[in-house]
């Protein structure tokens, strides 16, 4: 058993190690050599947990292997963009200017309804009301409806509207955000201070947000009793 876990492990700080180094894009978001590369890393690590006869260097070594030819092929492919067409899709344009393109739906296999569900999911109703419709290289649909059916812009209704800044997290569940005081260019110091000044307790609070202009947003910590209650009522 301590075996099992050991390798476990192993493979399991190697896998986010590797996954890590590869990037932070979402699955829907993969490339083609993204996805083949995370299929085989995920086969290759389950080897040495189900079957101990396997040494766990024969999963660690291909997947660092996978992960070199990963890095390497997107380098290559950023260095020569013309080879991208080779391993990934390109965008499709299903409708334009108002037109369907049919040849284009039968090329992607993709059905009326599916097309007209991704429409009503942009809040539209008729193919009448797009403009211009392109499944992209993830494979979402970007629909761009006609201008009269387009929700209206401040600009457009000729309304000034202010810029409100971002808002970050810098304190939560006990602990500062570095990197939330780092977005809005403050430190610890100057939190504390803040909550001094309005009279808070940072003990009595379970998050802070602020933004760039020294706003800030506090939350009280719920209390227990309150906690209890919900959890009687809803059992």
């Amino acid at each position: 058993m301590t075996t099992i876990l050991i390798r476990t492990l192993i493979v399991y700080l190697v896998l986010i190690a590797t996954m890590r180094l590869m990037g932070k894009r979402q699955i829907g978001e993969l490339e083609v050599t993204d996805l083949v590369t995370t299929l085989l890393i995920s086969e290759i690590a389950s080897l040495p947990i189900t079957n101990q006869e396997i040494p766990v260097s024969y999963a660690v070594i291909p997947m660092i292997t996978l992960l070199f030819l990963e890095v390497l092929s997107s380098v290559v492919l950023i260095r020569f963009p013309s080879l991208k067409k080779l391993v990934s899709a390109s965008p499709t344009v299903i409708i334009r200017n108002g037109e369907l393109n049919q040849r284009a739906l039968r090329e992607l296999r993709i059905s009326m309804d599916e097309l007209m569900s991704e429409i009503r999911q942009q809040g539209l109703t008729s193919l009448e009301q797009v403009d211009c419709a392109i499944l992209e290289k993830n494979g979402k649909l970007t629909v761009l409806p006609k201008a009269k059916y387009a929700t209206p812009t401040a600009e457009q209704l000729g309304i000034e509207v202010k810029d409100e800044p971002l808002m970050h997290i810098v304190y939560c569940n006990g602990s500062f955000s570095k990197q939330g005081l780092q977005l809005i260019e403050k430190d610890r110091m100057w939190l504390e201070a803040k909550l001094k000044k309005q009279k808070l307790d940072i003990r009595e609070l379970f998050c802070v947000m602020a933004d760039e202009t020294g706003n800030i947003i506090p939350l009280k910590k719920a209390e227990e009793k309150t906690v209890r209650k919900e959890k009687i009522e809803s059992s």
